[in-house]
């Protein structure tokens, strides 16, 4: 959060020099993040007795901004010696022992530039950090007002501040007073007035570019800091310190490998910059690499031994480690040079908040808080952790004066829409659970929810022999936006519940908006949030993602998705499957659709492969692990006595052996090169040349899929697929009637080929011929019987034929497929009821419940289902629930 960068402070005097380069070609060429073209000239200009002083200034900078700190030391030191009286020399000296953490010898230096040029904006800069770093706030705000009394002063007498590097300090001075003194309302003045004036006046100073998107990113405008950074990099593509900000954004966004390719850029170019070894280290720590991030961490702290952001992130990992020792020896060095080291206890609090040490992570902000009660970042932290934990009263509290101090800070306003949106909202309370809810919208919802929930709590009870404190918090949202808001205070979220800790909120399925489409099986995302309530809270939210969300799929109470055999098989032939190194990151940040049904279908696997392994006991052994703190190698190492990569061997073979099992008898399908390279050894192969036939048209090469089925068939006469190729090339010339009777040639009762089946399915069907569409797509059903598209078309086929036992047992198969199939469960329901089978009757008209509770058709079957089968218990119950 602080600035931690030595910024530009150049003379403009650029008297020509033999060979024609100047100060200002010098200026501009380090702008441009040309570094070592830059030291050339400034070595060049630093010949001349004239530009001594000002060319060393450059010559540092550039130094400096490829990580050779030392050397420009040195560099300035040996200036000094000749020009032991220059304040623009002394201020760059002590402004690189600020850097290197050499807070005395910075202190000493920037005072006798002072007493040389008492306006030297540098040698003024260095002390507002160092006393504030050091928690003499009063001196530092002192500092920090001088800035802004020159600049007012300035521009009263005509002669405002026009140098970008001058500008740029006075804006960073505002920015720290703006802050202590809860002025929110400077923050856009300096965007304009000051940052954008030093842009404004050198069209090439990136510092003022990137100095306003970390502000904008402070404030979580991240769409805005982010145009300011992409601004800054076309100025300098070269600007190490860009490059992180870049990084710490994709970082925070999840966005692991570019957080770590802007990173490793940002390194490469200065290999010392602290800020870019932490980000680093954090996408280490990610990935479960302590030992390296540790090591990355090492190295910022040689470079400033006094940077609390580094020392911090040391404590959060020695914290976790159970290393009280280390851990505090660190905070005890912390406190010996800074008296109110809140930044210390804000960066820690915030590092443990993101690897759940919710408790720690609370009291730490509480610390940071108590230590400088006007910094808003630990009053943000602690308000968005209290949502976290569904403590909102203290939530609402908190943000609010957060808000007041702070109001730029777009997470904590979006947050306390939320809570006012709450405001309205009513609770149900039962014995384990506080159901909060919008009346004028999910009222029956809340109360069908109540008794389900009670059932869930015990049956998971028994299951994980733990009970969790309660009472457990449930929100229920009539918009997903304000549910997005509840759950990550900015609006795109996608998806439809989501469990915070102790708590989970999802979105009504009454809700029209297009996150969710259409209503949704509310009673499977109570099961699945349930199980990670239970699960955070055994572990002492210790348990890896993976785990929870394994569990929790195995306890929706539905089949998995058909189509997550076929994403495992792809997965596996194109060499992608995840392990448990990458696993969190397809959950947090998926490269695609299928990558995130991947993580799930994958974690639903581990549990599957660890129970099949070791046994049912072995889950509640695995759960005890991670709840006394083991990480996942020594908590596989306790458990099962397995290293961690022997347990990735045994769970590959057992995927290995699953799509084994899955495909066999599934046919082989060639891509386009190995076809034609087949087809040349073959030319008169009809299978092959048909299958380069649907290639070709499948990628839209129509002439030559037309000649290669012509060639097909001729070979064989009737052959299916290339039949249905030419079917479809037919129907596209307007030739519907050929390719029907083509199809029906080819595409007959021994046909094994799925495409020119369904083709011939929705031909009969568009010819009103129910019953040879019907034979059609359950040929396709019982080739591939795994595949439940069939279902749909023929529910609409034996809904058209009226054969009703066919239609209910395709609409059997389709509910059980599809948890959010409301219309096939009303259906049944309807049929069962007809037919006076009223168990049945009562089990679809629950499930379609389970989906929209308002249903009318189901609530009236439901209670005529009860009453028949005299249910006088339950039929009351219901009664009471729908009136109510």
């Amino acid at each position: 959060m602080q600035n931690k960068l030595a910024l530009f402070i150049l003379l403009l005097v650029c008297p020509f020099v033999q060979g024609g380069d100047t100060l200002k070609d010098a200026r501009l060429t380090l702008l441009r993040g040309n570094y070592a073209e830059a030291r050339q000239i400034y070595e060049k200009l630093a010949k001349n007795p004239q530009l001594r002083s000002a060319a060393v200034v450059g010559l540092s900078k550039a130094m400096q901004s490829e990580g050779e700190y030392d050397a420009a030391l040195k560099t300035v030191a040996d200036a000094l010696k000749e020009l032991p009286k220059n304040a623009d020399l002394l201020a760059r000296q002590a402004d690189l022992y600020y850097l290197r953490g050499r807070w005395d010898d910075a202190e000493k230096s920037a005072k006798e530039a002072l007493k040389i040029a008492e306006e030297n904006f540098a040698a003024r800069w260095v002390l507002g950090r160092l006393y504030r770093d050091r928690g003499d706030l009063e001196k530092a705000d002192e500092e920090f007002r001088w800035f802004i009394r020159t600049y007012k002063q300035r521009s009263d007498d005509d002669k405002e501040i026009t140098d970008p590097d001058e500008l740029l300090l006075v804006g960073l001075a505002g920015i720290e007073r703006a802050r202590f003194h809860n002025l929110s309302d400077q923050f856009q003045f300096i965007l304009d007035e000051v940052f954008g004036e030093a842009v404004k006046n050198d069209k090439a100073f990136w510092p003022a570019e990137y100095e306003a998107g970390r502000l904008r990113h402070e404030k979580n405008d991240k769409a805005r800091a982010d145009a300011a950074f992409d601004r800054a990099l076309i100025l300098n593509a070269n600007a190490a310190e860009v490059l992180t900000a870049k990084g710490l954004a994709a970082f925070q966004r999840f966005e692991m490998q570019d957080a770590e390719n802007f990173a490793d850029r940002a390194l490469k170019i200065n290999p010392r910059l602290t800020e870019a070894l932490r980000l680093k280290a954090d996408v280490l720590l990610f990935g479960g690499q302590t030992s390296k991030a540790l090591a990355e961490l090492a190295k910022a702290r040689e470079v400033n031994p006094h940077e609390e952001q580094t020392l911090a992130l040391i404590a959060s990992i020695a914290h976790q480690q159970k290393q009280a020792a280390e851990f505090d020896a660190l905070t005890k060095e912390v406190q010996s040079f800074d008296s109110k080291p809140a930044i210390f206890y804000f960066e820690l609090a915030e590092s443990l908040e993101q690897r759940k040490f919710f408790e720690d992570a609370e009291k730490f902000y509480l610390r940071a808080n108590e230590l400088q009660p006007k910094l808003p970042w630990s009053q943000n932290g602690l308000g968005l952790l209290y949502m976290r934990l569904g403590k909102e009263d203290l939530a609402k509290k908190t943000l609010e004066k957060a808000f007041e101090a702070d109001p730029f800070n777009i997470r904590v306003g979006n947050t306390l829409k939320v809570l006012d949106h709450l405001e309205k909202y009513e609770t149900l309370k039962t014995k384990h659970f506080l159901i909060r809810f919008d009346p004028k919208n999910d009222k029956v919802l809340a109360n069908f929810m109540a008794k389900y929930l009670e059932d869930i709590h015990t049956e998971l009870a028994e299951r994980f022999q733990y009970r969790p404190a309660g009472p457990i918090l449930i929100e229920i949202f009539n918009k997903h936006e304000m549910f997005s808001g509840r759950i990550t205070a900015m609006p795109d979220l996608h998806t439809i519940g989501a469990c915070t800790g102790p708590m989970f909120a999802m979105v009504s399925p009454r809700d029209k908006s297009k996150v969710i489409g259409k209503p949704f099986n509310w009673v499977r995302v109570i099961r699945h949030e349930l199980v990670h309530i239970f699960n955070l809270d055994q572990t002492k939210y210790q348990i890896p993602h993976w785990f929870t969300e394994g569990l929790a799929v195995q306890n929706e109470g539905f089949a998995t998705p058909q189509r997550w055999q076929l994403i495992l098989a792809e997965k596996m032939q194109a060499n992608e499957l995840l392990n448990l190194d990458n696993i969190l990151l397809a959950f947090a940040r998926p490269r695609s659709p299928d990558q995130w049904h991947q993580a799930y279908l994958q974690s639903d696997l581990y549990v599957t492969y660890v129970t099949k392994t070791y046994g049912d006991a072995a889950i509640g052994k695995l759960l005890a692990a991670y709840a006394d703190g083991l990480d996942t190698d020594h908590a596989l190492e306790r458990t099962f006595n397995v290293k961690k990569a022997e347990f990735e061997k045994g769970y590959r073979k057992f995927l290995e052996e699953r799509v084994q099992k899955d495909q066999k008898g599934a046919r082989k399908t060639l891509g386009m090169k190995a076809l034609k390279q087949a087809l040349e050894k073959n030319p008169e192969d009809a299978d092959l040349t048909a299958q380069l036939a649907d290639r070709f048209f499948s990628a839209g090469n129509k002439k030559e899929a037309k000649k290669l089925a012509d060639q097909a068939l001729t070979l064989k006469r009737n052959h299916p697929l290339a039949a249905y190729v030419k079917a479809m090339l037919l129907n596209d010339s307007g030739d519907s009637d050929i390719a029907f009777d083509l199809l029906k040639r080819a595409a007959d009762e021994e046909c094994t080929e799925i495409k020119p089946l369904k083709l011939l399915s929705r031909m009969y069907f568009e010819n009103k011929d129910l019953t040879r569409a019907a034979q059609a797509l359950e040929q396709c059903r019982k080739l591939e019987p795994g595949d439940p598209s069939w279902l749909p078309q023929l529910a609409k086929v034996y809904g058209q034929a009226g054969d009703n036992d066919k239609l209910e047992g395709v609409l059997k198969d389709l509910a059980a497929t599809d948890p959010d199939d409301l219309l096939s469960r009303r259906k049944l329901a309807a049929m069962a009821k007809a037919a006076e089978r009223h168990a049945d009757a009562e089990r679809y008209a629950r499930q379609a419940l389970e989906i929209d509770v308002l249903d009318k058709e189901c609530r009236e079957i439901l209670l005529e289902s009860l009453m028949a089968q005299n249910k006088d218990a339950e039929l009351k119950e219901f009664r009471k629930l729908f009136e109510e």
